[in-house]
């Protein structure tokens, strides 16, 4: 994972409380998808939208908490989800 992916992985993790070693690679590739997929269809993805993606392709997320700050807002998480990578 690049420095994006892991960035936006970690704040998946804060927010939505998903198994320590999720989202994994293949998780966030499909999270990543069906959010950009809300986007290019003008929808602005909510958090229910969001919980509802992360909780499919990680079915063990909210059973996990983390200790910390989460400064995982939406806004941020979108940014990230659909950012491009730079070659």
């Amino acid at each position: 994972m690049d420095a994006n992916e892991q960035e936006l992985s970690h704040n998946i993790k804060m927010k939505f409380g998903t198994a320590p070693n999720e989202p994994n690679k293949k998780q966030l590739k499909k999270i990543k998808n069906d959010i950009n997929d809300l986007v290019l269809n003008s929808i602005e993805p909510t958090a229910s939208d969001w919980g509802n993606i992360v909780k499919k392709h990680c079915p063990d997320a909210g059973k996990y908490g983390y200790r910390g700050q989460d400064t995982s807002d939406l806004i941020t998480l979108l940014k990230l989800a659909t950012k491009k990578k730079e070659n």
